[in-house]
C-alpha cells in the first residue's frame, strides 16, 4: 500500500561528517576515549594506540589523526548531540573529502586550521575548521594536507580535502 500522507523524507544535502562524493576515501576505527559523546564532523586526536579525543588547547597538528566520520548505524536519541557514543569505536576519515563545520565564511583553497582555543579562553567549538589561526577562543592548529574544496558565505558546513594519514 502507497503511502498517502503525513509522512515525508527529509534529507539535507550534507551533514556534518558526511563523505561528500565517491573519491577514494581512507578511514579507520578508533574507540572513543573522551567519557563524552564526541559530535560527527569534529577534527579529533589521538588517545593511545587504538584511541580518539575531542581536540583540546594541548592538542598538537601532530596529535590530529583525521575527521569524525558520519555515521548511519547509530541510533541517536532525539534532542541528543549526534555523533560518537563514549567508550564505542567510531569511524575516523583520515583522507578524502568530507564536510566539516567552520566558524565562518571560506574560499575554495583556502588552508585548514582545527579550532583548538587555549587555556585561559577554551574553544567554544573545538574541532571545528577554520580558514585562519585564529586567536583565543578561535586558536587553531594547521592541518597541513588539507584545504578547503568550497566557497561559503557564512558559518555551517564546507568541504575539505583531507590528506593525514591518521
Amino acid at each position: 500500500m502507497p503511502i498517502t500522507g503525513g509522512y515525508t523524507l527529509n534529507h539535507g544535502d550534507r551533514y556534518a561528517g558526511m563523505v561528500v562524493d565517491a573519491q577514494a576515501n581512507n578511514s579507520v576505527s578508533k574507540l572513543n576515549k573522551s567519557g563524552a559523546t564526541v559530535p560527527w564532523g569534529v577534527f579529533v586526536a589521538r588517545a593511545g594506540a587504538n584511541g580518539f579525543v575531542p581536540v583540546t588547547h594541548t592538542t598538537t597538528a601532530a596529535s590530529i589523526i583525521g575527521v569524525l566520520r558520519r555515521e548511519l548505524n547509530r541510533a541517536q536519541l532525539d534532542d541528543a548531540v549526534g555523533g560518537a557514543p563514549r567508550d564505542r569505536d567510531a569511524t575516523v576519515l583520515t583522507v578524502g573529502p568530507v564536510f566539516v563545520p567552520t566558524l565562518g565564511a571560506v574560499n575554495a583553497g583556502d588552508a585548514v586550521y582545527a579550532v583548538i582555543g587555549t587555556d585561559v579562553a577554551p574553544a567554544a567549538n573545538p574541532g571545528f575548521a577554520n580558514n585562519a589561526a585564529g586567536s583565543a577562543a578561535t586558536t587553531g592548529v594547521l592541518i597541513a594536507g588539507a584545504k578547503f574544496i568550497e566557497t561559503t558565505s557564512g558559518a555551517g558546513l564546507a568541504a575539505i580535502s583531507l590528506v593525514i594519514g591518521g
